[in-house]
């Protein structure tokens, strides 16, 4: 068999006992007959030679519960926290799903994610080896491109593109699609210990990092009810906490740094979506093509207590 058919396999078992575990080795051997045809067989053997390589491959391990009676996903809630891990999991089981149905390919549309992804291994392996690396990058704001040395810390997926984060004369944020070259160098750096990506950005929206207007504050969303059934199922931000609820409208806080890219998100939403608080975002919101100032529209709600954050 060929090594993208075994890799289809190993993917199709560990989303199986992912997704149905606890599951009986009986039931599992069922479902691989069933999904890979007649004369198929998931033998013993086989079973714990595919627990082996989806351990070597996804760093997942596969085990016996004896109080759930069924092979689970050990460490399954960790899985859940650690996005690379699950992002791993959906992104080759959706590979999986798509590569047998090609008799249904005129009908599965997808999103087209823009050039870069060509340099992730670069990154990704200079961020292993801890190597600095040669980039020709051309910036939005710049007329010409400019050739500089940079220490990757970390790559981040938001809105179809992939982005960099990267000490050069300070952490800035690179989109992979602007990169014209790159290589590495022989300059060795060393990843600050306390450097955790995650935590880095979980002050903010998406991947703008700074803004000179504001500071991680509270934030108070007024949303009609039908983007709010959106924002309950994907929220804005980690931070989401509905605190009211009724057939017009609900209220959503947050507490982060309302960042361009989280006004530009807002914006998005149109009428839908009204800022209630803090003020001075209030009023941004308006010059940046909001519309009416919402004080002067619900003045019972100008002095805005927040129900989660406080002032």
């Amino acid at each position: 068999m060929s090594t993208a058919g075994l890799i289809n396999r190993y993917v199709w078992f560990v989303t199986t006992i992912y997704n149905r575990g606890p599951i009986s080795l009986a039931d599992l051997q069922h479902r691989f007959e069933s999904h890979f045809g007649r004369g198929e067989e998931l033998s013993e053997r086989q079973f714990h030679r595919y627990t082996d390589a989806v351990e070597e491959l996804f760093d997942i391990e596969i085990k016996y519960s004896r109080t759930q009676r069924g092979y689970i996903v050990a460490d399954r809630e960790g899985i859940d926290n650690m996005g690379m891990r699950k992002w791993l999991i959906q992104t080759f089981s959706v590979n999986n799903i798509l590569h047998e149905s090609q008799d249904l390919k005129n009908r599965i549309l997808l999103e087209n994610v823009p050039s870069g992804q060509q340099h992730l291994t670069t990154i990704v392996d200079a961020m292993r080896e801890g190597v600095a690396l040669s980039m020709t990058y051309h910036s939005f704001h710049r007329e010409e491109p400019s050739t500089f040395e940079v220490e990757p810390y970390c790559v981040k997926l938001f809105e179809q593109r992939w982005y960099m984060l990267g000490m050069s004369d300070k952490l800035r944020i690179y989109a992979l699609d602007r990169i014209k070259a790159l290589e590495p160098t022989e300059r060795k750096f060393k990843l600050p210990k306390t450097f955790d990506a995650a935590k880095f950005f979980e002050d903010y929206y998406g991947i703008i990092i700074s803004d000179e207007d504001y500071e991680v504050c509270p934030v108070a969303l007024q949303v009609d009810a039908q983007q709010s059934n959106y924002l309950r199922t994907l929220p804005l931000h980690h931070t989401q906490v509905e605190v009211e609820r009724n057939d017009k409208y609900s209220i959503f806080e947050y507490h982060l740094c309302p960042t361009f890219d989280f006004r530009q998100k807002i914006l998005s939403m149109g009428g839908a979506i009204e800022v209630l608080a803090p003020e001075e975002l209030v009023y941004q919101m308006k010059d940046e093509g909001y519309g009416i100032v919402v004080a002067n529209m619900f003045p019972e709600m100008a002095y805005y207590e927040f129900k989660v954050y406080k002032k």
